[in-house]
């Protein structure tokens, strides 16, 4: 699995086509589908029969119909390994309901197309990494220009600064920044080996969404949607955000998913309304100049608009299908800045909170 969000993905599929699934199991065939005429034979015949299987998932039930679906479904499975730290995080209480207690959710590590970076660092902790590669991993002030006397190596770090990485890869020794930031939380006991958090890439950490008051950071605003998302006010386990500009002045606009079921059991949470509240005074956390602006009148409380049920599914499969992408990199963004991507989220909203 590559992102924790494409685990829930393909769990939804299942969920939706439960009943033709299990039929399938049960008589041993394939379904109708259009496209497969060519390869159906070929498929088949590693296609048995097994009424007793289908028994069992009969009774067990469709994927959202219980906690601990795949711990029942699977009672063999340890683990479930998917890249679930930063953005990907929001998902995780989803996935572990899905998964059960027992099951262990393990981070993949940090890393790029073009090389490994870095390895977890706890397993309890999906969010910290230690470098950990058999390529040149070197830093960069995020601050400072991007030239090669600023480049600094991991001994120059220090705990509680923010980096640009700078990779040396083995194949073709390119030298140049991948574009990724990183928060330096630490170094290991060990070898001295940097402790890291990935915040996002350097276009979204260094800038996302720009007020007059201040300016608003990917790592910023995932933080406070994870401060925000609770049991009794909302669950969120994907979302997106862009500059509402509807009614002046400017504010944060979310687009949530939160549980997967439908609209009228968000509206079931008792606290629903202390959203935007809620959200406003994690952005304050980050930064008290958003309650200085909100009493000045250049800024009101965000606002949070709740998607249908599998809307950033079918973003991720809209997505990649205009740009060609791949399923497993296909991501949404955390703030969205093209209209059209703005538009078609907007389209998708059931209720606003």
């Amino acid at each position: 699995m590559t992102f924790a969000p494409l685990f829930l993905d393909i769990i939804r599929h299942v969920d939706e086509d439960w009943d033709t699934l299990v039929a399938c199991i049960n008589d041993g065939t394939l379904p109708d589908l259009e496209g497969i005429e060519h390869v159906r034979a070929h498929l088949e015949v590693h296609l048995h029969a097994n009424p007793e299987r289908a028994t069992e998932l009969r009774e067990i039930g469709s994927p959202f119909s219980c906690a601990g679906w795949a711990a029942r479904v699977w009672p063999k499975l340890r683990k479930l390994t998917a890249i679930s730290s930063g953005p990907f995080a929001t998902v995780l209480p989803k996935v572990r309901s899905i998964l059960g207690p027992n099951i262990t959710i393990h981070n993949v590590g940090y890393g790029a197309t073009e090389c490994h970076i870095a390895a977890t660092y706890d397993t309890n902790d999906l969010e910290k990494f230690v470098i950990q590669t058999e390529d040149v991993v070197e830093f960069l002030d995020v601050a400072a220009e991007e030239t090669h006397e600023n480049i600094l190596q991991a001994w120059d770090l220090k705990a509680g600064k923010q980096y640009q990485i700078v990779v040396t890869t083995r194949n073709g020794l390119w030298r140049y920044p991948l574009g990724d930031v990183v928060d330096i939380v630490g170094f290991d006991g060990d070898d001295g080996s940097p402790v890291l958090k990935y915040l996002g890439r350097k276009s979204q950490v260094v800038l996302s969404i720009q007020f007059s008051h201040a300016s608003i950071s990917d790592s910023d605003l995932v933080a406070a949607i994870r401060a925000m998302s609770s049991e009794d006010i909302i669950q969120v386990h994907e979302f997106t955000t862009i500059v509402d500009n509807r009614t002046l002045p400017p504010t944060v606009g979310c687009f949530v998913e939160g549980d997967l079921g439908t609209p009228n059991c968000l509206m079931a949470r008792p606290n629903s309304h202390l959203a935007p509240q809620k959200l406003f005074d994690a952005l304050v956390a980050t930064n008290s100049e958003h309650q200085r602006a909100l009493d000045d009148g250049r800024t009101r409380l965000p606002t949070i608009r709740i998607v249908k049920p599998g809307t950033f599914m079918e973003y991720r499969r809209w997505w990649g299908e205009k740009m060609n992408l791949g399923a497993g990199q296909s991501k949404v963004p955390v703030v969205l800045t093209k209209s059209v991507t703005q538009e078609w989220i907007k389209e998708r909203v059931v209720q606003e909170l």
